[in-house]
């Protein structure tokens, strides 16, 4: 049996004709399922997973924390893809999709590492305006589990790092920016251009498709461009607002991930069929020249996985993509740590004053 790809396709067919919507959490579990993500597996015993709630802009968020029972690595936040899915990696729209993030924090765990992940906030909160829920609001609640997974006990002193999948990875330097002591960032098959170019090749390559649905998905894209889209108006379940944020954050990934002053590790596979054509080229280009430009920047491309991290017929990440990215934190979390004792046995200057990072 096939996994994710094939079942988002079939879910998009179910929606794409509806492009207009009314705004709801119903209209967003369908919206955005062109890039959704999905993945099952049990807890190590040695791993422990238990509930954390925090707060942004005045909304109470849920989210699992899971990790080893003491002396972790590092601390490390998981922002998800697109869509209505939630902590685990489960939707609705999808339900034959298995839980991978919930996976990924497992495998982690095992590794040594405390994870955080959560549901999105218009999950936890049915009557969330979702018109105008945007990609800033979904940054400020990054921000707000990142202060979190900060302020954990176990963590005191460990290095921090921000993991970001499909649009997680478009947020991700984001977050790690904005946030501050961020040790490094992994981005797993996040789009670097142009997501509303994305989003119409996407259904160009669908024959199922009306090429008039594509030139009226096409049509509305650029009147949120343009900023004449209706207020209150959905296109795929998502506003104006959240469209044009992500339009613009993945048109600037690029130079986005040319800046950040962390470590980053780019993982592309080359079974992604949510970049048809030659999308798939034009996205691992722009990542060959990220690494080529910024030296602590490492790119590896995995030729036979999916969107998912998933080999063609299984329901588990591969652990190929795991073992790269384990190795890599703890690399980088060493070297972080290496800093931090260098830092700490230099002189202090006379007359200065410490910032305070929170």
């Amino acid at each position: 049996m096939r996994t994710g790809t094939a079942q988002v396709r079939r879910s998009a067919r179910r929606f794409v004709s509806r492009v207009r919507v009314r705004p709801s959490v119903a209209a967003s579990s369908s919206a955005l399922a062109l890039v959704l993500v999905g993945a099952g597996l049990a807890c190590a015993a040695d791993v422990q997973s238990r509930p954390a709630t925090f707060r942004s802009a005045g909304y109470a968020l849920a989210g699992t924390v899971t990790g080893p029972a003491e002396n972790p690595v590092a601390g490390v936040l998981l922002l998800p893809g697109s869509g209505p899915v939630d902590r685990d990696g489960l939707a609705k729209a999808v339900p034959a999709m298995p839980p991978v993030y919930r996976q990924w924090a497992e495998r982690l765990g095992e590794a040594g590492f405390v994870v955080l992940r959560y549901d999105k906030r218009y999950l936890t909160h049915p009557d969330v305006d979702i018109p105008a829920f945007d990609q800033e609001a979904q940054i400020a609640d990054a921000l707000a589990a990142m202060a979190y997974l900060r302020a954990l006990p176990d963590l005191t002193a460990r290095p921090l790092f921000v993991v970001g999948h499909s649009e997680g990875g478009t947020l991700a330097p984001l977050v790690a920016e904005r946030s501050g002591g961020v040790a490094g960032v992994v981005i797993v098959n996040s789009i670097v251009f142009p997501v509303d170019e994305l989003v119409v090749a996407q259904l160009q390559a669908q024959p199922q498709v009306p090429r008039t649905t594509v030139e009226d998905v096409r049509r509305q894209l650029g009147e949120i461009r343009g900023g004449s889209f209706p207020d209150g108006a959905l296109l795929l379940g998502a506003g104006a607002g959240y469209w044009s944020q992500w339009i613009a954050y993945s048109r600037d990934a690029e130079q986005t991930l040319s800046r950040s002053t962390v470590p980053l590790l780019l993982i592309h596979c080359s079974n992604d069929a949510t970049l048809p054509g030659d999308t798939l080229a034009r996205n691992v280009a722009v990542l060959r020249r990220v690494a080529e430009k910024k030296k602590d920047a490492q790119l590896r491309e995995l030729q036979d996985l999916d969107h998912l991290g998933m080999r063609a017929g299984e329901r588990e990440v591969a652990s190929d993509l795991v073992q790269i990215v384990v190795d890599w934190l703890r690399r980088e979390s060493a070297a972080a740590r290496g800093r931090v004792s260098t830092d700490d046995a230099k002189p202090a200057e006379s007359g200065g004053e410490g910032d305070a990072q929170s």
